[in-house]
């Protein structure tokens, strides 16, 4: 299609809009994963606490068996005791005495246990303050900062908002088919549908041009593209003329 420098001109002044968008985009389509990555710590810290307080409530059931089984054997021994008043002979009393000793002696070894278990309980009592006052920190902490990332959201949205409109109003005062063919190259080149000519080669892609197009993105007077990769090629002078 004909066109003219300044058409091209303004072509590479579209770009440099374009890449004010898309870098845009990029920021606003980057902070919802901040803010989940924020809320994530603070469910850590939500678990953390929860763990913590699990292993106390199986500690409480713990502690509970274990003073059932002390009752149990202390129970033993009082009704062994309350045997021996009965027993007729030195062998049956003794017998009697061995199962007393014997319920005490578990007794006592599960009062041990009661004791560390007592211990342990009063670590994760302290375990769960240190806890829910980390998460209290984190939920802070975490609500602070999505605060402020969604506040940079809402501005770069606005900011986007006012960018597109000064794009698309830069953009009509290009011919609508050079727009289209530009708009469609930026599409399937990552963005970039225009590129500077450095001597002989593509400034994008690097790949030497032949003669003939190189002549042509002299002249300025139609769009010349790169034949390796379809981008759209501009004369170094062009690139410093005012759009």
């Amino acid at each position: 299609m004909p066109v003219t420098k300044d058409d091209l001109a303004k072509l590479v002044a579209l770009q440099e809009y374009d890449r004010t968008l898309d870098a845009l985009r990029v920021e606003i389509s980057g902070i919802p994963g901040r803010i989940a990555a924020l809320n994530s710590e603070a469910e850590a810290e939500r678990g953390a606490l929860a763990e913590a307080k699990d292993k106390s409530a199986r500690l409480v059931i713990k502690r509970k068996e274990k003073e059932n089984q002390m009752a149990q054997k202390e129970e033993e021994a009082r009704k062994y005791g309350r045997d021996l008043n009965s027993v007729k002979t030195n062998e049956a009393f003794r017998a009697l005495q061995t199962e007393i000793d014997r319920c005490k002696a578990a007794a006592g070894e599960i009062e041990t246990e009661i004791l560390l278990i007592m211990e342990e309980g009063d670590q994760l009592v302290r375990e769960e303050k240190e806890k829910t006052a980390s998460l209290k920190a984190a939920e802070v902490r975490v609500q602070e900062k999505v605060k402020v990332l969604e506040s940079c959201k809402a501005e770069a949205e606005a900011k986007l908002a006012e960018e597109k409109a000064r794009r698309d109003a830069y953009a009509a005062g290009i011919p609508a088919e050079m727009v289209s063919q530009y708009d469609a190259i930026r599409v399937r080149r990552s963005g970039v549908a225009v590129s500077r000519l450095d001597g002989k080669t593509c400034g994008a892609c690097r790949m030497n041009q032949p003669p003939q197009a190189m002549v042509n993105v002299a002249k300025g007077t139609k769009l010349v593209l790169c034949e390796s990769c379809q981008r759209i090629l501009y004369s170094p002078e062009i690139a410093g003329k005012p759009a």
